[in-house]
């Protein structure tokens, strides 16, 4: 996370916030994926590197985006709730996902969240309402 860090505390990121943010999510996909299919424990060490960095990238993104579109006087409250909704995401995940993996191998698991988080960001690329808009800018 530190390197991803730098690398958008150097970079910045695209111009299109939208952008970075789903580029983020594609290669927190792709890893996900790889995690899950792979069998080496170095290998699997170095995707869990670059997942790191991707992460900074969707959390600079989400922040950065919501700084932009929300009023100042909201902000508080906007990143309240934002804060809210991880701290309630985590139990939740923790109530689905530990079960599952009770009935079913880890690496399937990590596969297909791997797979839907690459399928959203495909699919909210092409939404215009989201990706164009913003891009306009």
């Amino acid at each position: 996370m530190t390197a991803g860090g730098i690398l958008i505390g150097t970079w910045g990121g695209f111009p299109n916030r939208v952008k970075t943010l789903l580029v983020g999510l594609a290669v927190f996909g792709v890893i996900g994926v790889g995690m899950g299919a792979i069998r080496n424990f170095a290998v699997y060490l170095v995707l869990m590197g670059v997942y790191g960095i991707a992460l900074t990238m969707v959390q600079t993104a989400v922040t950065t985006l919501l700084q932009e579109k929300s009023e100042a006087r909201m902000q508080g409250r906007v990143f309240g709730f934002l804060s809210t909704m991880y701290s309630g995401c985590l139990p939740i995940g923790m109530a689905v996902f530990g079960p599952l993996a009770d009935v079913m191998p880890m690496r399937i698991l990590m596969i297909g969240t791997g797979g839907v988080l690459l399928l959203l960001s495909g699919v909210l690329r092409f939404d215009k309402s989201i990706y164009v808009k913003e891009q306009a800018k």
